[in-house]
């Protein structure tokens, strides 16, 4: 009898890896609540008088929040806002959902904010008898797509944004005596509500 024994070598089967779903988790990531913050910043599109030009104008924020669950953010945020012969700055709650995806994914979401805005005028703007100005009610929606590095992510986002402000004036008054004597009264008061509305384009970068 042969005194070497035939030993059977199995054969390496190779598997195709399964194909990759971009929407598919890739790095599990099962806690509850967790911190996130991101910058964000674009173009705010739009005009106060249509007829003659369009603006294009520059818009920032930042925002620090928590995550719940795997699909919603919410946070508070902090802005800038230019809106050619206006400028603001809005602080403002926001709040995020992911259609498509989870926070361990890329994801499609949308996203909404609202808040209460300081504001400023240009010098150059004040007409006479305007006494001062004042910010308002501050409003936007954004749909965008978000991917993801390990910790950081990546968003572009189109939407809109709504933004309220307030002009006071003053105009004397006067009125005359019997006698003929022009007496000055007390000052009429105005107050001119404005609202803008511009399609904004934003990259926002953050982390968690």
């Amino acid at each position: 009898a042969d005194s070497i024994f035939y030993t059977n070598i199995p054969k390496k089967i190779e598997t195709k890896p399964a194909p990759r779903k971009i929407f598919r988790d890739t790095l599990q990531n099962d806690q509850r609540i967790g911190y996130f913050f991101n910058v964000q910043s674009g173009a705010m599109i739009g005009c106060n008088d249509c007829e003659f030009s369009k603006e294009v104008t520059f818009s920032a924020a930042t925002t620090h929040g928590i995550t719940i669950g795997r699909k919603l953010r919410t946070g508070i945020g902090i802005g800038f806002d230019s809106y050619f012969d206006w400028t603001t700055m809005p602080i403002f709650g926001s709040l995020s959902w992911d259609l498509l995806g989870t926070k361990s994914t890329q994801a499609l979401f949308v996203q909404a904010n609202y808040g209460w805005s300081n504001s400023w005028i240009k010098k150059s703007d004040w007409i006479a008898g305007s006494t001062s100005v004042d910010g308002g009610a501050m409003a936007s929606a954004l749909v965008g797509y978000r991917v993801k590095y390990h910790d950081v992510k990546i968003s572009l986002a189109i939407g809109t944004k709504f933004q309220r402000v307030y002009r006071y004036y003053e105009y004397p008054t006067f009125y005359f005596l019997p006698d003929g004597t022009m007496v000055e009264g007390s000052p009429n008061k105005t107050t001119i509500k404005e609202e803008l509305n511009r399609l904004m384009i934003s990259l926002i970068v953050g982390w968690k």
